[in-house]
């Protein structure tokens, strides 16, 4: 092993042989040296925008807008001509997705420096958390979600939707799809697959609801709302993941486009480019077909203009992130982020 010692205007030397212990001001040399190594990596453009876009959870395409309109970050070019962003880059973009999930306009917010930005976040954070503490009973969802599940097993029909009804007027939409519909799809596929429950068990369910989610029932959209299309690639055929994103557009103030299941590419891209969408809903469930879907939703990414965001979700998309992600689709984890990067293009 090579020791180092630090002298007196001769900067690192490398010491042979024998240990001398160092004194306290070379300590302090070596330690102020740290600092300069990790401040000069987080400036050094190193990311391509998909690792930002991995990263911050914004889509690619909300981040070229941000950049173009408001010059919140500014990355240089690469050798190749590709933008190059610095950690620091990534770190104000999250922050300012943050600003704005929290219902802050992008203008509003796009011009202030990092660290009042995230003081602002933080100050977000904190009275979003007290008031949820404030109305949330963590008990009721799981309580509603077991008696679901009971009236299912018992093919009681009625039970079932009157559990669903009374719980989509106690709770708000988006804790009536996340923290109620989204577990009781889970568990009734995890119960099919274990042998538990029966194909009529899932038809049961799936048939109440859809009722729930029918179709888009907002008469109140502003003149100019945005649209986006929702429906499910070609092959796939389960539509409740599909009714439930346009439950959240239709929340988010977007002119809900709702195209049924099965649809091709070419078929996606030809009503986009029809009715001016600016963005597109897709729904996947079935993942045996892996490799026809990503093909599909190859071909939609390419017959549609850069600027229009593609997102991708349901149980099976989760499997599929990182290729998705490769050919600049927006995978969101859940619901929430669906909503949150909804709200991020209106504010866009």
């Amino acid at each position: 092993m090579t020791i180092f010692c630090l002298g007196q205007n001769k900067g690192i030397r490398p010491l042979a042989g024998t240990f001398l212990p160092l004194s306290l001001t070379e300590v302090g040399q070596i330690r102020n040296l740290l600092p300069v190594t990790e401040k000069a990596t987080k400036v050094e453009p190193r990311h391509p925008i998909r690792v930002v876009s991995a990263r911050t959870g914004l889509p690619q395409d909300v981040i070229r807008i941000w950049e173009r309109r408001y010059r919140c970050v500014c990355p240089p070019r690469g050798t190749t001509g590709r933008r190059l962003y610095t950690d620091e880059d990534v770190e104000r973009l999250r922050l300012l997705k943050q600003a704005v999930c929290a219902g802050r306009r992008i203008s509003d917010v796009a011009g202030l420096e990092t660290e009042r930005l995230r003081a602002l976040v933080s100050e977000d954070h904190l009275q979003a958390g007290a008031d949820a503490a404030s109305t949330v009973d963590p008990g009721k969802p799981r309580e509603l979600l077991d008696e679901a599940m009971d009236a299912l097993e018992n093919l009681d029909r009625y039970r079932l939707h009157r559990v669903l009804s009374d719980a989509s007027v106690e709770m708000s939409g988006p804790d009536f799809r996340q923290q109620l519909i989204v577990p009781l799809l889970s568990a009734i596929g995890r119960r099919w697959q274990e042998g538990t429950l029966r194909i009529v068990h899932e038809h049961l369910a799936t048939t109440i609801i859809r009722s729930f989610f029918s179709a888009p029932r907002n008469p109140a959209l502003a003149p100019r709302a945005p649209r986006i299309i929702v429906t499910t690639p070609a092959g796939q055929y389960h539509e409740l993941g599909a009714l439930m994103a346009c439950a959240v557009a239709e929340e988010m103030g977007w002119d809900v486009v709702y195209l049924g299941a099965a649809l091709p590419a070419e078929e996606i891209a030809a009503a986009v480019k029809q009715i001016g969408a600016k963005a597109v809903a897709l729904s996947l469930c079935y993942r045996e077909t892996d490799s026809r879907v990503l093909e599909e939703l190859s071909r939609l990414r390419h017959l549609l203009d850069d600027d229009i965001p593609v997102f991708v979700g349901g149980k099976a998309a989760g499997g599929m992130r990182e290729r998705l992600g490769e050919n600049g689709i927006n995978c969101p984890a859940d619901l929430a982020e669906f909503r949150s990067a909804l709200q991020i293009i209106v504010g866009a």
